[in-house]
């Protein structure tokens, strides 16, 4: 697992796989999840990391995939 911050965007890339994504979705509100061909999450993303606060349910995500 890799994550990154990008000062610029204000983002955290939380990457879980070196798959290729073919799909992503917003899960909610800044809240983008990537997925790769087998519907497995490959990495998560969080938009305006600084400018609010973020409730993230990472237990309902990894399960919905």
């Amino acid at each position: 697992m890799k994550i990154k911050y990008d000062d610029e965007t204000n983002s955290i890339y939380v990457i879980l796989s070196d798959d290729k994504i073919v799909e992503s979705q917003e899960q909610s509100k800044d809240v983008i999840v990537d997925y790769n061909d087998n519907d497995e999450i490959v990495a998560i993303e969080v938009l305006n990391v600084r400018s609010r606060e973020h409730e993230i349910n990472l237990p309902l995500i990894l399960k919905s995939a």
